[in-house]
């Protein structure tokens, strides 16, 4: 009986201790659930602002960098990566008479780089023939660089020149500033003897070569038929290293001291038959040429009709004619070309301002000298068509 007796109670002990260590384990896995479940919801948090939070820091970062990367065409300390100097030797050059100021040569790498800046107004004075950029173009050119075009575009906000054929190399940037004013800076560079300090300004001037080459502006392909293509050509081409600047309809330039602009070009059907063949040409036709152009331009003052273009014996090409008159204060002066096989007539016509006395007429000398200049110029394009096209 003893033994039974006590063993009752035991049971019934045990099995409510069991109960109690089952519910506080239960308890304590609840807990212990609901404290993982926090920890990895804090802990997602944490790793979600961590990616928030850096990343965004990362891009501003990024930003920062962005916005101080140093434009090399304008900070000459960092293509340099030193501290220039305002170079012993100032060098005297030809300028254009643009009123620019600067010009004062700056000097690193033991004067082996130079640089120059000058800037000035964009504002194109009354009576100019052309811009104070074109006249820095023909400028940047003027020193062997015939690969750039010849005539600056008034389209154009940047241009440059990278020149890299002779041992001095050299770099021409022009650009328009937000400040409503145009720059122009030029770099020279005298490589080094040194190898390993060659090598190192070769890697810097490559980086200057570059940014010019971005703020190098593309040349528009000249549209028209083929004939009036050809005629952009010459002009460009006998323009040299003269100041001209191709706007939105025409091309002005100087020459002689006058301003002349291209007033039509192109080709035009043949009133009268023109013969392509020098030995073919007759002063009859001339005559009868000059003839249609006098009921053409009834007022205009003929100083050289319709004539034949002198060429040197044995010439390449055809026939070339031109006629020079004045009309309204207005010298004008156009050249015919005669195409093979009957081909289309074509034709360039360039004109002037003349300065007039007080009646209103032309100044009979300043139109002589004038008249001179038109003919050099037209005999020049004829010329230059007969060598890139006959």
């Amino acid at each position: 009986m003893f033994p039974s007796t006590i063993a009752k109670p035991a049971l019934q002990l045990g099995a409510r201790t069991f109960t109690f260590i089952t519910q506080k384990v239960g308890t304590l896995i609840q807990q212990l659930a609901a404290g993982i479940t926090a920890i990895s919801i804090s802990f997602a948090c944490i790793v979600a602002m961590g990616v928030v939070f850096p990343s965004g820091a990362a891009a501003a970062a990024a930003r920062s960098r962005l916005a101080v990367v140093p434009d090399l065409a304008v900070d000459y300390r960092a293509l340099a990566q030193q501290r220039p100097w305002t170079c012993a030797e100032q060098n005297v050059i030809n300028l254009p008479s643009s009123g620019w100021a600067g010009g004062v040569a700056e000097c690193a790498w033991q004067d082996r780089l130079r640089m120059r800046r000058w800037s000035g107004s964009a504002v194109v004075g009354s009576g100019a023939c052309v811009s104070s950029q074109a006249k820095w173009w023909a400028w940047a050119r003027s020193v062997g660089s015939a690969a750039a075009p010849a005539a600056w575009r008034s389209t154009w906000a940047a241009q440059s020149i990278i020149d890299e054929r002779e041992p001095e190399k050299r770099i021409v940037i022009l650009r328009y500033l937000l400040n409503g004013e145009w720059s122009v800076t030029e770099w020279r560079w005298k490589p080094s003897t040194r190898a390993a300090t060659r090598h190192w300004q070769e890697g810097r001037w490559k980086l200057l070569a570059g940014r010019a080459a971005q703020l190098r502006a593309p040349v528009e392909a000249p549209q028209g038929p083929l004939e009036t293509r050809m005629l952009r050509s010459v002009l460009e081409a006998n323009l040299g290293d003269r100041v001209g600047e191709i706007g939105n309809q025409t091309l002005q330039w100087q020459a002689g001291g006058l301003c002349l602009s291209v007033d039509a070009l192109g080709v035009e059907p043949q009133i009268m038959q023109l013969p392509y063949a020098v030995d073919d040409s007759r002063l009859e036709q001339r005559a009868a040429m000059q003839l249609q152009l006098a009921r053409r331009y009834p007022k205009a003052t003929w100083l050289t009709g319709f004539s034949l273009i002198p060429a040197p014996r044995h010439a390449r090409g055809g026939a070339k004619f031109y006629a020079v008159w004045i009309e309204h204060a207005i010298l004008k002066g156009q050249v015919w070309i005669p195409t093979k096989g009957n081909g289309p007539l074509v034709r360039l016509r360039i004109t002037t301002a003349l300065p007039t006395a007080a009646a209103g007429q032309p100044d009979s000398q300043s139109a002589a000298r004038a008249a001179q200049v038109m003919q050099r110029e037209l005999t020049g394009l004829a010329s230059r068509w007969a060598l890139e096209h006959e």
